[in-house]
């Protein structure tokens, strides 16, 4: 059985968390330039370490952003307000 990693590469990370490369990068860029006000804003990603050019990840970061993301005290789901407003009763 082979040592866990200290740290692991985008693609790693990426698949360790099954999302895509494209959204783990938006998720540390937070999104691309051309995104709109109206729309809704990207949760803030894990944690990451840059040595150089090249981003990792470490696995602990990666497994306390998910605890956060289940506590919903990173990101709580907003509503989207769809549909007819409804009558406030009087």
């Amino acid at each position: 059985m082979a040592p866990a990693p200290i740290v692991l590469t985008e693609r790693q990370a990426a698949h360790r968390l099954g999302l895509s490369l494209d959204y783990l990068y938006r998720l540390r860029t937070d999104g691309p330039r051309r995104r709109s006000s109206t729309e809704r804003p990207l949760p803030p990603g894990p944690t990451v370490l840059r040595i150089g050019r090249r981003v990792f990840y470490r696995p602990a970061d990666l497994d306390a952003w998910l605890a956060a993301l289940a506590d919903g005290s990173i990101y709580a789901r907003q509503s989207r307000g769809r549909g007819r407003p409804r009558k406030i009763a009087a």
